[in-house]
């Protein structure tokens, strides 16, 4: 327990001294935001393995850079949301099928004496419509899930000038970032006390005994309270551009933010269920690893962007 909350302190440390680098350098950020999104790529890959479900080695790994390519050109060309947009689906869209055309055309060998495949009896080219699948499955959670995350941190220069103009001065990425790491954070942090201090009727016992419908009730709460101090706070720094949005706003975001970081941790709950596993990883010790960390995040990080683009476009 003492080293659970001791890594727990360490994790609020380094997200406060991430959120410091973000408000300095927005770009040195997304490097962070690489680095995270390739080991809770790598971590899906081996739980889909684990389960069942193998995936192409790597491939959700190079999608998950090029990703992050496409978004630090797109930046630093000015490029608009749309294209940028473009561009990452096209790779997402190429990459599954070159690995469906290439598989079928030049591993047929590989494929037949798959291990896998013996198991489940499936012909090579069933099998390698299976196999990449698996693999467009990971390449979409969390790569392309994670890219709203870039999204976010560079929402101010990426060609959206009503949203610009209406912010002028205010570091918006950080706001975003702030946003979404608060929402999930608090719903985490309140479904977990409350859930332990009242108890009472579970969730869903068959995907993640140990939480309760007391502590998704009180997740919801944490949520709320995580969008209006974040809105409070920059509200106080910067009064004239935060005066065209609404406190009710961030409650619904927060409320509605809640509920989506709530479904992406039963979402990965049940993934370690079907894989038999207790933890996503090791990164961080005790508290498992990347993606058991950032499942909400995940989840949230789409939503969020398309708030930010609502309330202050």
């Amino acid at each position: 327990m003492k080293d659970k909350v001791k890594i727990g302190l360490l994790l609020t440390l380094f997200l406060i001294v991430c959120l410091v680098i973000q408000y300095f350098s927005a770009h040195v950020f997304d490097f962070i935001i690489l680095f995270f999104s390739l080991i809770a790529t790598m971590e899906f890959r081996k739980l889909q393995l684990k389960s069942g479900n193998p995936a192409f080695k790597f491939v959700p790994e190079i999608s998950c850079f090029l990703i992050f390519v496409a978004t630090f050109v797109g930046v630093l060309c000015d490029l608009s949301a749309v294209i940028i947009l473009i561009m990452v689906f096209g790779i997402e869209v190429v990459l599954y099928l070159s690995i469906l055309v290439g598989s079928i055309l030049f591993t047929k060998n590989d494929l037949e004496n798959d291990e896998f495949r013996v198991a489940t009896n499936l012909s090579v080219n069933e099998f390698a419509v299976f196999k990449s699948n698996n693999t467009l499955a990971v390449m979409v959670y969390p790569a392309l899930l994670i890219f709203f995350v870039y999204l976010i941190n560079h929402i101010q220069g990426i060609g959206l000038e009503a949203l610009t103009d209406n912010t002028q001065g205010v570091p918006m990425g950080l706001f975003g970032i702030v946003l979404l790491f608060m929402i999930c954070c608090l719903t985490d942090t309140f479904a977990m006390l409350f859930g332990k201090w009242i108890k009472g009727k579970k969730l869903c016992p068959s995907i993640s005994p140990n939480k309760t419908i007391s502590g998704a009730c009180f997740g919801l709460v944490g949520g709320i309270v995580g969008a209006l101090l974040t809105y409070l706070i920059f509200y106080l720094i910067f009064p004239s551009a935060f005066s065209i949005v609404y406190f009710w706003q961030f409650i619904i975001v927060g409320l509605i933010g809640s509920l989506i970081a709530q479904s992406g941790d039963i979402f990965e709950s049940f993934l370690k269920r079907r894989a038999f596993v207790k933890d996503a990883g090791e990164f961080f010790r005790s508290h498992g690893g990347v993606l058991d960390r950032l499942d909400s995040v995940v989840f949230n990080a789409p939503f969020i962007f398309v708030c930010l683009l609502f309330m202050f476009g």
